[in-house]
């Protein structure tokens, strides 16, 4: 089997990457290990949950215990399925901070500033919205609109960030991130707006687009220094793929390092120990491990309804017609309902904390099940934390999974923001909008005040926001693995684009600089084989 080039990985980049190559009449192979995304809950926005630890749709990966986050093995879920990630995220559209992108140019990463990656964002995006048309795209396959339904005790947490002194902001993605806003969201109609149901719905029985899922990504294949293919597992066989011009991982964090270690590029004395033979020295694989790690902070309320009651019989029944008879109501929620980006503390140039409301108290970080009485959560995340740590193979098999550490809150400058977050989040819930109405906060509880307990707090009972990326880390200097045109140093024929690039974290949720990652990696690929 041969195309011109091979896609490995239909996630969020994925998918943008091979749509944008089929548009310009390419031939690809898109190769996906899970499955279509069939199930009917990828496509219910309120369903969610159940997709966090799904046995076929999630990699269920999990973490080293590290003590700086207790000791636990906490849960790493990716997307396994066409859309990857964006098939079982929380659909927030968060685009990050200007100075994310211009921090990327100052690093050496040419052609990364935000005025270079702004038309990448507008070209991916539809705002539905009234939006800075200079800002915000309007002819894109990824659909992005406000919450059709938002709960009364949502408005009242914005208006209590406001109390507390943040300004009202009505589109974060737009002039001005800092302050409070409402959530947008990638949605197509009621549903849910994945890469898959946008992008490879727009090349949607193109033949020059081969899609095979169920393929398992194995070793890369070599012409020489030349990387020309691909070896795959499906149904229990090996097969392979090769590609007349170029190979694109778009794996992931976690997939795309392990995918190089095993072909045997990354750091030379790991690949011996583990039984893989080097091809080519690369040690910033699988380093520079990011992700966002947050603290909940949990309220008991009165007079205000939460999802913890619409998902429950008999609430939930009005919630099910409204959705299928005009496609709103609670099974329309994602997770996050308002944001509030903010600073810290004086002297910053731009917000490094995120904090999440929802309307809702999740039973534990895994935000599976609720629980039973009214409540809300307020996640404060250090948004540009600096803690590292690796995606490492532990065999030389394929099939292995590789060992993740991801060290959170093992920077103390995180541990720092993290605690002032704590606290301006009390503030804003003693603020009267949600004062009148709360019970008191419940987790970690009044009685834990200081810098120390809020950490142990977290170490305890923290986990990932799910925005993992680093590990294949963009740059010219030595522990980057490919330069600012996505080319992996060393390997010609070879690509990552994926949110594995980012040399640092953006100022939000990933799934949107992934996309934009995918849109400006397709741009770059087609100009450089047209030259």
């Amino acid at each position: 089997m041969q195309a011109d080039y091979i896609v490995v990985g239909a996630g969020s980049a994925g998918c943008a990457v091979a749509c944008r190559l089929v548009e310009s009449g390419a031939r690809v192979t898109l190769l996906e290990a899970g499955p279509k995304d069939t199930n009917p809950r990828i496509h219910i926005p309120a369903a969610l949950r159940p997709l966090l630890n799904h046995p076929v749709l999630n990699w269920n990966y999990s973490a080293e215990p590290v003590e700086s986050a207790g000791g636990r093995r906490i849960g790493l879920p990716r997307g396994r399925v066409l859309g990857g990630s964006s098939s079982i995220n929380a659909m927030l559209y968060v685009r990050g901070n200007p100075a994310d992108y211009d921090g990327w140019a100052q690093m050496g990463c040419r052609g990364w500033s935000y005025d270079e990656i702004l038309p990448y964002f507008k070209q991916s995006e539809t705002y539905k919205q009234v939006g800075n048309t200079e800002i915000r795209g309007g002819g894109g396959p990824l659909k992005v609109e406000d919450y059709r339904t938002i709960l009364p005790i949502t408005h009242r947490f914005v208006e209590a960030a406001q109390q507390a002194g943040f300004a009202y902001t009505p589109d974060y993605n737009g002039e001005r991130q800092e302050g409070v806003g409402y959530s947008q969201m990638t949605r197509r109609g009621r549903f849910r707006g994945s890469t898959a149901q946008t992008y490879l719905r727009a090349v949607k029985g193109d033949p020059n687009l081969d899609i095979i899922t169920g393929a398992l990504g194995g070793r890369l294949l070599f012409d020489g220094a030349k990387c020309v293919g691909m070896t795959y597992r499906q149904d229990g066989q090996d097969k392979e793929v090769r590609a007349t011009k170029e190979v694109i991982l778009c794996g992931g964090t976690y997939n795309s390092p392990h995918l190089l270690q095993i072909s045997g590029i990354g750091a030379g004395a790991h690949l011996k120990d583990i039984g893989v033979e080097v091809r080519h020295e690369l040690p910033g694989v699988g380093a520079n491990l990011a992700d966002h790690f947050g603290a909940k902070i949990k309220h008991r309320v009165r007079g205000e309804m939460t999802m913890n009651q619409l998902s429950r019989f008999p609430y939930v029944v009005p919630e099910i017609a409204k959705y299928a008879l005009f496609g709103n109501g609670a099974l329309t929620f994602g997770v996050t309902s308002a944001i509030v980006f903010c600073r810290s503390r004086e002297g910053l140039a731009s917000p490094d904390l995120q904090l999440s409301f929802t309307p809702a108290t999740p039973k534990d970080e895994s935000q599976g099940a609720l629980e039973k009485e009214p409540g809300a959560t307020v996640t404060a995340i250090p948004v540009r934390a600096e803690s590292r740590g690796t995606v490492m193979a532990k065999s030389a098999d394929p099939y292995v999974y590789p060992a993740v550490t991801p060290s959170y809150l093992s920077d103390e400058n995180d541990v720092n923001v993290l605690y002032s977050g704590v606290q301006i989040v009390r503030r804003i819930f003693d603020s009267p909008a949600l004062k009148d109405v709360s019970m008191g906060e419940f987790a970690p509880g009044s009685d834990l005040q200081s810098r120390d307990e809020i950490r142990q707090y977290t170490r305890e009972t923290g986990g990932t926001i799910h925005h993992p990326v680093g590990t294949c880390k963009m740059g010219e200097d030595p522990a980057s693995v490919v330069d600012s045109r996505l080319r992996v140093h060393g390997v010609p024929g070879l690509r990552v684009i994926d949110a594995s690039i980012m040399p640092t974290l953006t100022t939000g949720n990933t799934n949107a600089p992934a996309i934009m990652i995918g849109e400006k990696g397709a741009a770059m690929i087609l100009e450089d084989n047209a030259a």
